[in-house]
């Protein structure tokens, strides 16, 4: 048994389809189907239920895959020790981001970043903040850029910086001002995104504690989404600070929510059971200069 197969069987674990997985992986599904037989005959067990769709897991197909994960996070780790102990700047670094943080930030702070370590091979892994935290629990994330983790005994969260969470409203409107009653828009449209996210979850919540349950013709998944469709007259959004700042605006307007501050602190998110790599805390720093100006 070597890595590889360690690295499939998780792979199959993950897509919870054969074919799926052959395709993330670059082999083919044939080659792959054989890897997971030689191994279920070696352990004397099925890995995988194959007669359901998607695939199920057995109880001993648990236990290995924990094991398999364990093997290869480890395996990372100590290449990540021995690549700083030997002054190698070539190793991987996995970054974990919300979709409209990484549009508004990354890219001035992974520039100057390359200059550091231009042979670092970077992934950013741009998903909802309950899938990230999943990744990051399963160990298919290096550094995780969020609100403060809820574990604080197993995850370290540096602050950053805080920021506000604004209404974004169309032009058209006519709302004068720089701050506004959010009550006062009970009756306009609103757009959301997913009460999966964190922003979704918060912008329910504070139209619920201003008296009035939102009026939501549209819901979408991004920041960038929701502005476009309030660039479009199609109603009013909840939009991050961080966003307005580094993203271009056009044709809408902004307000603070009047005798109501909603404020996020922004952090950097990592485990603190495994080794933190000199790559990840040279990344934390550039992103934490660019954030104050400096």
């Amino acid at each position: 048994m070597n890595f590889n197969q360690l690295k499939y069987i998780v792979t199959i674990a993950d897509e919870l389809n054969i074919s799926k997985a052959a395709q993330k992986l670059y082999v083919s599904q044939p080659s792959l189907s054989q890897c997971v037989q030689n191994i279920e005959r070696e352990l004397g067990t099925k890995i995988f239920d194959r007669s359901s769709t998607p695939l199920k897991i057995t109880y001993a197909g648990e236990v290995y895959i924990n094991w398999a994960r364990g093997i290869l996070n480890s395996t990372d780790e100590i290449n990540k020790q021995i690549a700083d102990i030997s002054g190698q700047k070539n190793i991987k670094l996995v970054i974990g981001i919300s979709p409209y943080r990484s549009t508004c930030i990354l890219p001035p702070v992974i520039k100057q970043f390359k200059k550091l370590y231009p042979e670092c091979f970077l992934v950013v892994e741009e998903h909802p903040t309950t899938v990230l935290h999943s990744m990051m629990d399963e160990g298919k994330i290096d550094i995780l850029i969020d609100t403060p983790h809820h574990n604080t005994i197993d995850y370290t969260s540096i602050p950053l910086i805080k920021e506000n969470i604004l209404i974004e409203v169309p032009e058209s409107w006519g709302i004068k001002g720089d701050e506004i009653t959010l009550s006062d828009l009970a009756d306009k449209p609103f757009i959301m995104v997913s009460s999966e996210q964190l922003l979704g979850r918060i912008s329910r919540d504070l139209c619920l504690k201003n008296g009035f349950e939102p009026k939501i013709s549209l819901e979408c998944h991004t920041v960038e989404t929701a502005h476009s469709f309030v660039i479009q007259g199609l109603g009013a959004a909840f939009v991050p600070e961080l966003f307005i700042k580094y993203f271009d605006k056009k044709e809408t307007n902004y307000y603070k929510i009047k005798d109501f501050q909603p404020v996020r602190e922004f952090c950097v998110i990592y485990d603190n059971r495994k080794y933190l790599p000199l790559a990840a805390k040279d990344f934390i720093k550039i992103l934490d200069n660019f954030l104050h100006g400096r």
